[in-house]
């Protein structure tokens, strides 16, 4: 990678940004060295391996009946992803593993419920007017920075909180478009976006004791899941925006990535490139996990581990190559 593409300097000159929003070339340069970056510049494609499905195929064998075998289970979003877009497909997976995937690290909201590895959302659909809203914000606007996605989700404050978590777990209906040849990105920008939306809910209340951190810690480390990383992803852009919440954040991100770091030696961990990734982009990540999530990256040739950085175009599916499950199976 770059010396001069990394997080720290990225975090740095975010701050002067904020210090001095006037400074337009400081705005341009955060964004031209963002594009591209996994989280920084696009929300990453999904790994697992009912999603390259999905993309292999096109909508007239995904019309037909079908019996998928997956050797062990994958996370919740994804397999009821799977089951939109494949509605008559019949998916036969293996034991999870453990640590129990399906088991959350602390107690707080339910978004899941499971029927043995079988996964449905545990909350009713949000009212129509929310989705609608949730669809709509989304709908015209570009990734960007941590800094102005978070300026950008601030009309989202408006939302109810019932209807931004419902629907991460019932996502608006996808629009025709460039959507249909990227299977599962609507659905985990949809759910980005509503965590960004949780941290503008009660936004005069202290950070430490506010509710708005408190739903966000609870949907990380919940079920394991493409919301853990949303809900990481908007806990990180917290402390880009308000340096007094850096501490807290690295805490609780480090916490998270440690936990799953020891279950990916014991079974499948399908997200553990990208929350790595989140790692990378914490501001006060203490240096020995740093090290940790840039060697992680390295070993599935990812940025920031992969010495290069991927910029320019709208979001894209990933080269063909293993996926994470494979490389932790050793395939």
């Amino acid at each position: 990678m770059p010396e001069d593409i990394n997080a720290a300097s990225l975090i740095a000159l975010a701050d002067r940004l904020r210090a001095k929003p006037a400074r337009s070339h400081e705005r341009l340069e955060l964004v031209t060295s963002c594009e591209g970056l996994p989280w920084l510049g696009r929300v990453p494609a999904a790994t697992e391996s009912c999603i390259k499905i999905l993309a292999q195929t096109d909508p007239k064998t995904r019309s037909m009946p079908c019996e998928l075998g997956i050797s062990s289970m994958e996370v919740p979003s994804a397999l009821t992803t799977f089951r939109r877009w494949w509605p008559k497909a019949v998916i036969a997976m293996g034991d999870p593993g453990q640590p129990d995937p399906r088991k959350p690290s602390k107690p707080g909201i339910v978004q899941w419920r499971f029927d043995g590895v079988n996964a449905s959302p545990a909350l009713n659909p949000p009212s129509t007017a929310g989705s609608a809203a949730v669809a709509a914000h989304f709908a015209g606007l570009p990734w960007a920075p941590p800094p102005m996605m978070y300026d950008a989700a601030s009309p989202l404050a408006d939302i109810e909180a019932e209807d931004l978590l419902a629907s991460m777990v019932h996502p608006p209906q996808m629009p025709a478009g460039r959507w249909d040849r990227l299977p599962g990105l609507w659905e985990r920008y949809i759910q980005a976006w509503c965590c960004l939306g949780l941290l503008h809910h009660r936004p005069e209340q202290p950070w430490p004791t506010s509710t708005r951190r408190q739903m966000l810690i609870e949907l990380a480390y919940g079920v394991e899941d493409w919301i853990t990383e949303a809900a990481l992803y908007a806990l990180i852009t917290a402390a880009w925006v308000d340096q007094a919440c850096r501490s807290d954040v690295a805490g609780l991100v480090e916490t998270r990535y440690l936990m799953m770091r020891e279950a990916a030696e014991t079974r499948p961990l399908t997200i553990g490139v990208s929350v790595a990734q989140l790692v990378y982009i914490t501001p006060g990540m203490p240096n020995e996990t740093l090290n940790h999530a840039v060697d992680l990256t390295a070993a599935f040739q990812e940025w920031p581990g992969n010495g290069s950085v991927s910029l320019g175009g709208p979001p894209a599916p990933p080269p063909r190559q293993r996926s994470l499950l494979d490389r932790l199976r050793r395939r």
